[in-house]
């Protein structure tokens, strides 16, 4: 079994900026603060600011660092992207968006980027700020994006109640209807290697979970919450799955959905991330707050 201990709370996030960003080490947090939206702050476990970004024009949707922690990606309404370096230095802006960008994510092995607008669109493009490819399809708002290990997978979490997998190589498409938005997904292996065969989780308004096996397309659905499954994370290792949900409650399922741990909050969490070890599991929760659990097992 797992258990989750609460070590911190950091105050003054802004509940638009979902999903945040945690650096491999675990040990800073890039957020845009409510209080200044058009700043990008990194803060360490205390909460204490240690660097500011500055030059978005509007509200910050999301917040990314690369694998290797030395670059740091940040999405607007003012319809860019911005690189950046962990010390503040301005590496690249990308603004060939046709509406608010609302989430960036680095891809896991290559200095390749996808950004989703609110439009529907997703853009490919490289850390130099080189465009590459416009995806299409959803007709909605991308509420989240998730890249598998190997870079070669897409998933887009859209609020048209879709989620489209994209392979990246020969541009292949698959569209998994779900009955309400579609808040995010991620990949996990069925052995843990390469070699596996993929399975993508999502999580949904109607507060289920479904496993997909990408290998013949069937799908395994957890009734996990009693109201709606806003935010995923899935461990690196593939061995366990957040969700958290706006009945109040954070839970932890294994691989094949069961259930390990359940926490019961005063307040609604609205966004997870787990550090890439797997070890520290961080929550947005209202009213403009960053929970940071560490995660243990027990007996």
């Amino acid at each position: 079994m797992l258990n989750l201990e609460l070590l911190s709370v950091v105050s003054d996030i802004s509940e638009d900026c979902r999903p945040f960003g945690i650096s491999p080490d675990g040990q800073f947090i890039a957020a845009a603060p409510n209080s200044q939206p058009s700043i990008v702050q990194l803060k360490n476990f205390d909460g204490k600011v240690y660097k500011e970004f500055l030059g978005h024009k509007d509200k910050i949707y999301s917040i990314d660092f690369s694998g290797d922690g030395r670059t740091i990606a940040s999405a607007s309404a003012d319809k860019s992207v911005r690189i950046w370096s962990p010390t503040g230095e301005l590496y690249t802006l990308f603004d060939r968006f046709d509406s608010a960008v609302a989430v960036v994510k680095f891809a896991a092995d290559v200095p390749i980027l996808a950004a989703g607008e609110v439009s529907g669109l997703i853009v490919l493009f490289d850390i130099a700020g080189n465009y590459i490819a416009t995806l299409h399809s959803p007709k909605g708002q991308i509420l989240d994006l998730a890249w598998s290990k190997d870079s070669g997978l897409l998933a887009a979490s859209c609020a048209d109640g879709k989620l489209y997998l994209y392979k990246i190589t020969d541009q292949i498409k698959k569209v998994y209807p779900h009955p309400g938005p579609v808040f995010g997904a991620g990949f996990s292996l069925s052995d843990g290697r390469i070699s596996g065969v993929w399975k993508l989780i999502s999580a949904s308004n109607d507060g289920q979970i479904r496993y997909i096996n990408l290998d013949d397309d069937t799908v395994k659905t957890i009734a996990a919450h009693k109201g709606p499954a806003v935010s995923i994370a899935v461990s690196n290792d593939g061995n366990f799955i957040a969700t958290a949900s706006l009945d109040r409650s954070i839970k932890i399922f294994d691989a094949y959905g069961n259930l390990k741990y359940a926490v019961e909050l005063s307040d609604e969490p609205l966004s997870l991330m787990l550090s890439s070890g797997g070890t520290y599991l961080y929550s947005i929760v209202r009213p403009n707050k960053i929970h940071i659990y560490k995660i243990t097992s027990k007996a």
